[in-house]
C-alpha cells in the first residue's frame, strides 16, 4: 500500500512503470502477429515498412510492395484520430484525457481482428492492427516523467543510454535509475516480440487476442486509478516523505513555462534553492491530492509571510486545484500579510486570489518579478 500511495502521488496510472511494461509487451507482441501471420509486414516498426515499401519499388515489384503502404496510411490515420481524442478529453477537463477511451477501441479492434476468417486479406488485418498500434503508440508516451515508446526500441535504447552517460560520467543522480527503467520496458518489448512468434504459430491468427488481452489488463488499471483519483480533494503540510513528489511536480513545471525564459544560471539556482530548503528548517511544502494523486505544491516560510514557490501539476493547469490550495493557504496562514514575488506573466494568477503589487517591477539575481502581497481582513 505504502509503493501505491507513493506511486499515486508521483504519476498518473497510465505513466506507470508497471503500464509501460505492459504496453511495449504488447508491442513487440504486435510485430511479431503481424510478421508471422500475415505476410512479413510489421504493425508498429512503420520505418521498416517504409525500407521494404522502396526495395520493392527499386527491385521492380511495385505492386507487391504497395501491401507496406497501406499500414502506413492506417498508422497515420491511427495517430491523427488520438491525437483528436485526446484533444476532446482535455476539452471536457477529464482526468481520462482520453486514455481510457482510445484503449477501449485499441482492445476491440483487435478483438475483431483475432475473429477474422484466415481468408481475409492479409492487407486489411495489417491496415487494422496497425490502426490499433497507433492509437496505443500516440497515447503513451510518457513513463514516470520520461518521454518513451511502446511501438519500438531506437528511441527507448537513446534514452537508456544518455543515462548511463549522466550516471557514469556526470555522477547524474538518479540517473542510472532511469536508465534501468528504459532497459527494462527494452526487454519487455523483445520478450513480446518472443512471445507473440510462439503464439502466432501454435494459436495463427487467434493470437491477437493474446495482445488484446494484456491491453485488457492495463485498461482496467487506468480505469482503478481514474476511481481513485476521484475520491475528495485533500490538502495539507507535506511530510518528509512526500516532499520528494513536490520537488518534482514542482521543478517539471518550472522548467516548461517558467525556465526557458531565465539565464540557465538562474534557473539553477531556483533548482537548488528548490532542493535545498527542507533542510534549512524554515519553510513548509503545502500540496493538493485527489484520490492520492498530488496535482499542485505550494513552498512558503514556516511562519507563513512569504509564498516562495506555487505550481499546479503540469497538465492539470485550469482545473481548480491550484486555487484550492492557495485559498487553503491563506485561510490558515497565521500571518496577516503574506507576500509573493509574482514571475514575469504571474501576477494576474495572484491576483485571482487577493494580492495586488506593491511596487514596480524589479530583479533579483537578474530574475525580474513584481512584488506582491495579501492583506487578510480584520474581523475583530
Amino acid at each position: 500500500m505504502r509503493y501505491l500511495k507513493k506511486k499515486f502521488a508521483l504519476y498518473p496510472v497510465y505513466e506507470w512503470l508497471e503500464i509501460g511494461l505492459l504496453l511495449c509487451l504488447a508491442g513487440g507482441f504486435l510485430d511479431a502477429y503481424t510478421f508471422v501471420t500475415r505476410g512479413g509486414v510489421f504493425a508498429n516498426a512503420q520505418t521498416g515498412n517504409m525500407i521494404l515499401l522502396v526495395l520493392g519499388f527499386a527491385g521492380g515489384d511495385g505492386v507487391r510492395a504497395l501491401r507496406y503502404l497501406v499500414p502506413i496510411l492506417l498508422f497515420f490515420a491511427g495517430v491523427f484520430l488520438c491525437e483528436f481524442l485526446l484533444r476532446v478529453g482535455k476539452k471536457t477537463r477529464s482526468d481520462f484525457r482520453g486514455h481510457a477511451f482510445v484503449l477501449a477501441g485499441e482492445i476491440a479492434v483487435l478483438l475483431a481482428v483475432g475473429f477474422l476468417p484466415a481468408a481475409v486479406p492479409d492487407m486489411l488485418v495489417n491496415a487494422l492492427v496497425s490502426f490499433a498500434a497507433a492509437v496505443q503508440f500516440d497515447n503513451f508516451r510518457r513513463m514516470e516523467g520520461n518521454p518513451f515508446a511502446t511501438a519500438f526500441c531506437t528511441g527507448n535504447l537513446r534514452s537508456a543510454t544518455e543515462h548511463v552517460f549522466h550516471a557514469v560520467v556526470e555522477k547524474k543522480k538518479g540517473a542510472m535509475k532511469t536508465a534501468g527503467k528504459y532497459f527494462a520496458v527494452i526487454l519487455a518489448f523483445l520478450l513480446g516480440v518472443a512471445a507473440g512468434y510462439f503464439a502466432s504459430l501454435a494459436l495463427g491468427g487467434y493470437a491477437v487476442l493474446v495482445a488484446a488481452g494484456v491491453l485488457a489488463a492495463v485498461l482496467c488499471a487506468i480505469l482503478y486509478g481514474h476511481a481513485v483519483r476521484r475520491r475528495r480533494i485533500r490538502i495539507h503540510r507535506l511530510n518528509a516523505e512526500d516532499i520528494p513528489a513536490a520537488q518534482a511536480l514542482i521543478l517539471e513545471s518550472f522548467s516548461r513555462f517558467i525556465a526557458p525564459a531565465w539565464k540557465a544560471e538562474d534557473a539553477e539556482n531556483f533548482r537548488r534553492f528548490l532542493y535545498d530548503c527542507p533542510a534549512l528548517g524554515n519553510y513548509d511544502f503545502y500540496g493538493v491530492f485527489a484520490g492520492g494523486m498530488l496535482k499542485g505544491a505550494l513552498v512558503a516560510t514556516r511562519d507563513g509571510t512569504h509564498v516562495a514557490a506555487f505550481f499546479a501539476r503540469n497538465g492539470e493547469q485550469r482545473r481548480g486545484y491550484g486555487g484550492k490550495l492557495m485559498k487553503w493557504f491563506l485561510a490558515h496562514a497565521a500571518a496577516p500579510v503574506v507576500t509573493v514575488r509574482a514571475f514575469e506573466g504571474g501576477a494576474p494568477v495572484y491576483e485571482k486570489f487577493g494580492f495586488v503589487p506593491v511596487g514596480e517591477k524589479t530583479q533579483t539575481d537578474g530574475v525580474p518579478y513584481i512584488p506582491m502581497q495579501y492583506m487578510k481582513e480584520d474581523r475583530s
